[in-house]
């Protein structure tokens, strides 16, 4: 077991809105990220939720002692082992369905809230996924971590969930009790420092900015208002 720790993450504490705009979510992915090339994989959204994600990055320019490190190009990919979903009205009923907070190979992850075999209308087309949300957890500190975001969600505490019967349209198209959600556990990748980076940022931006690519927005609940 890893003990938790601060590394200095900015993630938004419980009870304040957690949400992305597109300047703020875009600009977090294209940092570093090169053209597109043949070798990237980028799939569309219309064959399902993403596996893998590939591109080309720029490395940040770096000192390492006396010795300059030009920006170069590296290819970094992201691999999601989606677990089966649950409804949420499972896991409010079964914390034993919700990743373990004993073990920090299941703190770090990212999670999308969908309704299963719906088919959402999105700017640019048909969402066959039906994603509404998609977010991530895991800094070092042990309060956030995919077990306790999943808990808000069934418990709704969670944004996403907190006022959902208030809203009548939202409530009548999509009870509560059809949504579902499913959460992929993401390993940590080492940078050109040799320091380990977690990695649940760049898989939450990256499937952000796939979704955006294909449908020509956000999930409906990541779009700020």
């Amino acid at each position: 077991m890893v003990e938790a720790e601060d590394d200095g993450d900015e993630e938004i504490e419980y009870g304040r809105e957690y949400v992305h705009t597109a300047d703020d979510a875009l600009a977090e992915a294209r940092k570093l990220i090169a053209p597109m090339s043949d070798s990237d994989v980028w799939p569309d959204w219309q064959s399902g939720v993403p596996r893998v994600l590939r591109r080309m990055v720029w490395t940040p320019k770096i000192y390492l002692g006396k010795v300059r490190h030009d920006h170069r190009k590296v290819q970094a990919t992201v691999r999601y082992s989606w677990v089966k979903p649950c409804l949420l009205s499972e896991l409010r009923d079964n914390y034993g369905l919700l990743p373990s907070s004993r073990y920090s190979s299941e703190w770090y992850g990212v999670y999308r809230v969908f309704v299963p075999g719906i088919s959402i209308g999105r700017f640019c087309g048909l969402d066959p996924t039906g994603t509404i949300y998609i977010g991530r957890a895991g800094s070092k500190r042990g309060w956030s971590i995919l077990r306790t975001r999943l808990m808000q969600l069934a418990k709704r505490e969670h944004h996403v969930t907190q006022a959902w019967d208030y809203y009548t349209a939202r409530h009548q198209k999509y009870p509560w009790s059809s949504l579902a959600v499913d959460w992929a556990y993401i390993q940590h990748w080492v940078d050109q420092k040799g320091d380990e980076v977690i990695g649940a940022p760049r898989a939450e931006s990256w499937l952000l900015e796939s979704y955006n690519d294909c449908f020509g927005e956000y999930p409906p609940m990541n779009e700020k208002g």
